[in-house]
């Protein structure tokens, strides 16, 4: 007899039971079916797509090497004639992490054990598998790589009220790494959270459920929350047929109703599961950076390397059987040792690879531990109308019209007339700093402030910041950058807002700014009334292009139109300038 036969033998026993005890109980507990709503219990649901919907299919989705280092139970069974298989088990601590501390503290000893439980039951529902994880150790029991990490915000944007949304997490699509959280614990309409459509993963919704066909909202006068992120928090009927219900209603309201329109725009940008179509992807990418002039790749430094770039003397890059050290990285130093591996290794050499900053040109003094090879690298793909982006080491969709939309906003950008005329960058100038120098040159009218930095109460770490390259002749904060499509410009729009930032709401980098170019130019008229009124970005484009939304990364565009709005908010002027080459 195999174990759904049993266990539908003891749940037949168990049902022709007659126990006038349990029943009222259960009808004190519950009451009537017809006038409350259906018992439920809060769970945190995963789904899985592409998965065969049998017993080895359920299966592969668990985490193996977690389960057997725990000895974890694993049953096969059915709920309400679904086939499910369920996982539970616990690890004991003889010691809580705190006791030596608290030892050490007051002399005592103390030794307080406990132990950490939980559950994770997957249910075949038609062609999609649901693994509902209970307790602190539930999810761990699952393979969440293969989880789909659209799923909860598929739901909640179709599901709750767009006007009563009690908290928003979202991280910007750049180099930055910025998450922000807001929490209004009444909720709010989503407008009030001012969430910038251009580059902002929502990653979290936490609202008031709208739908009524599910068991937890049917019959019941009072407001349900849900929270979605790649899973969803939401309680289900404690019922096996219920269950069953609320999973295919879960089902429905993902593949047919459309998403309310004040939340649609959080589908123009969703991180991809890992699987078929970014499997595809990889590949793709490992064929581009076999070629000698790759289109649609480029570098950017990683979020948490951001900070420490400014004051990089050399860049060690190990890639398996290389090691090399490089006075400035470019995207042929890191993709140099991946391209001596053959086809369909050349992605994995960079994963197994690094790339570290030193702080001295021989490689010794490192500013912090290395990264990941290929978190360096950003790639742009089309996906038919959409595009792929590649972007710390992870894939994500861009739908075709939030990129039509993006696109021209930084077409009016560049169309914006210019004020500012910087001189050629010739092929004599082998860098951004032999560039500045000659822009620079004693009575242009301009300030060399390249590498000279302002150290402040809230800019304290490392030198400071850069409040520009050049200051121009009427002061404009001019920042300049040599790149073109193979080299994302983030950080330099990054840069300009930052400085400004600094410059309008710290006096002292207002002194500190005056007192150094009176010391490069004692003539240069700035005082302390000084306020920054234009930033200039001066690129000078590879190849000797125009700078286009065509040639310019998605992920720079994102963070351009970013600063520019900001800036501009702030009654700054922005100008872009293509630096002749």
């Amino acid at each position: 007899m195999n174990q759904i036969a049993a266990n539908r033998m003891r749940q037949q026993a168990n049902g022709n039971r007659s126990d006038p005890r349990t029943a009222n109980a259960q009808r004190r507990r519950y009451g009537s079916r017809a006038s409350r709503s259906p018992s439920t219990y809060r769970t945190t649901l995963y789904r899985f797509n592409d998965v065969t919907p049998d017993a080895r299919g359920l299966r592969s989705l668990l985490n193996h090497r977690y389960l057997g280092q725990n000895h974890f139970s694993q049953t096969e069974t059915e709920v309400a004639g679904a086939l499910a298989l369920l996982v539970h088990g616990q690890v004991p601590q003889e010691s809580a992490g705190w006791c030596p501390a608290i030892t050490s503290l007051t002399g005592d000893a103390v030794t307080v054990s406990y132990s950490s439980a939980g559950c994770a039951l997957l249910i075949a529902v038609a062609d999609e598998v649901y693994a509902l994880t209970y307790g602190t150790l539930g999810r761990f029991m699952v393979n969440l790589d293969r989880a789909d990490p659209a799923f909860g915000i598929a739901f909640a944007i179709r599901a709750i009220e767009p006007e009563r949304i009690r908290r928003v997490t979202r991280r910007v699509l750049a180099s930055t790494g910025r998450v922000d959280r807001n929490l209004v614990p009444g909720g709010q309409h989503i407008r009030r959270y001012a969430i910038e459509g251009w580059g902002e993963i929502v990653g979290q919704l936490c609202g008031t459920l709208a739908n009524e066909r599910l068991s937890v909202t049917r019959g019941s006068t009072r407001p349900v929350s849900i929270a979605a992120a790649d899973s969803l928090q939401i309680a289900v009927s404690t019922d096996p047929s219920g269950l069953l219900d609320d999973l295919h209603e879960i089902s429905r309201v993902c593949a047919t109703d459309s998403p309310s329109p004040e939340l649609d725009f959080i589908t123009q940008i969703r991180p991809m599961r890992v699987g078929d179509r970014t499997t595809t992807l990889d590949e793709r990418l490992d064929e581009i950076i076999g070629l000698d002039a790759p289109m649609g790749l480029g570098v950017a430094v990683p979020i948490t390397q951001v900070e420490h770039e400014p004051f990089a003397a050399s860049y060690l890059v190990k890639v398996p059987h290389r090691r090399d050290l490089h006075a400035e990285l470019d995207l042929g130093t890191i993709l140099k040792g991946a391209r001596s591996q053959p086809p369909g290794r050349r992605l994995e050499a960079l994963k197994h690879g690094t790339v570290g900053m030193c702080a001295d040109p021989e490689g010794h003094d490192t500013l912090a531990p290395p990264v990941s090879a290929h978190k360096w690298i950003t790639a742009e793909i089309a996906i038919g109308s959409a595009r792929a982006l590649y972007h710390e080491g992870r894939w994500y969709e861009m739908g075709e019209k939030h990129l039509d939309l993006l696109r021209a906003e930084i077409d009016q950008i560049l169309a914006q007339p210019t004020t500012i005329v910087l001189p050629p960058w010739t092929r004599g100038l082998a860098d951004e700093d032999a560039y500045n120098r000659s822009v620079a040159r004693p009575g242009s009218g301009y300030v060399l402030l390249d590498k000279h930095f302002l150290r402040t109460r809230q800019h304290n770490r490392g030198p400071g910041i850069e409040a520009c390259d050049l200051l121009g002749p009427g002061n404009e904060l001019i920042h300049v950058k040599r790149g073109g499509r193979s080299a994302p410009l983030s950080h330099l729009f990054m840069q300009g807002e930052v400085a400004v930032d600094a410059l309008l709401h710290e006096p002292e980098a207002r002194e500190r700014l005056v007192a150094m170019v009176h010391r490069q130019q004692p003539k240069h008229r700035i005082d302390m009334t000084f306020r920054p009124s234009k930033v200039v970005y001066a690129i000078a484009p590879g190849h000797g292009n125009r700078l286009t939304a065509e040639n310019l990364f998605t992920f720079s565009q994102v963070v351009l139109y970013r600063a520019v709005r900001r800036l501009r908010g702030e009654n700054i002027d922005v100008e872009v300038v293509t630096i002749p080459t």
